[in-house]
């Protein structure tokens, strides 16, 4: 019999008693089979930029060029000791492989096509080919040690505006003024969406 006290979940809810959460990721560790292999598919194949390595050691630290964002630690380590980064999903999910498997990594990237191209060029394992909706595309692969990954590109009016007035105003929108801009983007026509494109383009270059 089990010594550990189950805590119902209504207590666990009223359970924060002070001013401290979570604010941000310190860094990611993925485990990799040949440092010097998961470093060139990271960095001259994603475009990450490599910050330390230490091949003695078995550990590299990759990060995006822009520094947004947690770093990779890319760890060596034996074979089979490489637990890859996915799981199955009991229900239908718009994101799996042939064998039910969902993503846990999904990167954002500013040309999907192009990274498609190039991922295909370093001839890594292509899951789905690349998809595009109205507000984003996306594809699926797999590094050199078979984590399974997401690339998605934002795509639509609301990204575009997004983007622009972000640009204009100097800093991120607030989430309210993404809400905002979310609503007002779902319901207006082609033109109207157009019209809005026009009036921040002119404003960008008053």
């Amino acid at each position: 019999m089990s010594n550990v006290k189950e805590i119902p979940a209504d207590n666990l809810l009223n359970k924060k008693t002070n001013g401290a959460d979570v604010i941000g990721y310190c860094c990611m560790r993925f485990p990799v089979t040949d440092l010097k292999k998961s470093i060139d598919f990271y960095c001259n194949v994603l475009g990450y930029e490599l910050f330390s390595a230490d091949y003695s050691f078995g550990e590299a630290h990759v990060g995006l060029k822009n520094r947004n964002g947690p770093g990779i630690f890319l760890m060596e380590t034996k074979p089979d000791d490489i637990t890859q980064l996915k799981f199955v999903f009991p229900r239908s999910f718009f994101v799996t492989n042939s064998t039910g498997h969902v993503t846990m990594v999904e990167l954002l990237t500013n040309d999907l096509l192009a990274l498609h191209e190039r991922i295909k060029q370093a001839g890594a394992h292509i899951d789905n080919e690349p998809v595009f909706t109205n507000q984003f595309g996306y594809f699926t692969f797999y590094d050199p040690d078979g984590h399974y990954i997401r690339a998605v590109e934002e795509r639509g009016v609301f990204f575009d505006l997004q983007r622009r007035m972000s640009s204009t105003l100097k800093r991120d929108l607030t989430e309210h003024e993404n809400q905002l801009l979310w609503g007002l983007c779902e319901n207006a026509s082609d033109e109207q969406q157009k019209f809005l494109s026009s009036i921040i383009s002119e404003i960008r270059g008053s």
